[in-house]
């Protein structure tokens, strides 16, 4: 013979089963917020690529400085002689989100060189020499386009290509002013040890 549950013990069993899913959602819902966050920073710090030595890193700005360098003799010039600066500190890069072990930093090698161009078709032509030359290196070349009129280098076209080292190449008018700048970009790279200076 079967038992019917009273409508009191059927009410009950609802309210627990009721409570389960509540307690299922609440752990649930917490084990996710305690957790995104970890996941978060470990997909950040594996999207950064490898951290290189000390000496890998010296190797990347040989590589960064002799690529623009070659950029500029393309152009006929002298590179000590129009080279502008050298930093490593870029405010992006070390601003990046992402976790580094110990000892590891984040730097930014770039090297900027002001060719002095005769005229604006002067400069155009060296546009138009960088473009041929890189891609006659196999190099994907990109077109940057002319400023608009209200902005400095207005009218000036720019280039840039990035070579088999990963060093973004770029001829264009600086950012603040119309004056043309070949820059080479070596990105943001981690590394151990602390660079005093860059020979």
């Amino acid at each position: 013979m079967t038992t019917t549950p009273s409508p009191a013990t059927q009410a009950s069993d609802r309210v627990t089963k009721r409570r389960r899913r509540i307690l299922a959602l609440i752990v649930g819902g917490a084990l996710t917020v305690l957790l995104l966050p970890v996941i978060a920073l470990w997909g950040l710090g594996m999207a950064d690529g490898p951290v290189l030595s000390e000496t890998e890193f010296r190797e990347h700005l040989r590589h960064t400085e002799e690529a623009g360098e070659d950029a500029v003799r393309r152009l006929g010039l002298d590179p000590s002689s129009v080279v502008d600066g050298r930093e490593t500190a870029g405010v992006s890069c070390k601003d990046d989100l992402g976790v580094d072990p110990e000892g590891v930093v984040r730097d930014q090698p770039t090297v900027t060189w002001k060719p002095d161009f005769e005229s604006r078709a002067a400069y155009t032509a060296a546009v138009d020499t960088l473009r041929r030359e890189w891609s006659a290196q196999g190099l994907t070349v990109e077109d940057i386009p002319a400023r608009a009129a209200d902005e400095p280098g207005a009218g000036l076209p720019g280039v840039r290509a990035t070579d088999d080292h990963g060093v973004a190449l770029s001829l264009r008018p600086g950012w603040y002013s119309d004056e043309p700048e070949l820059v080479a970009d070596g990105g943001c790279v981690r590394h151990r040890g602390h660079l005093v200076e860059w020979e």
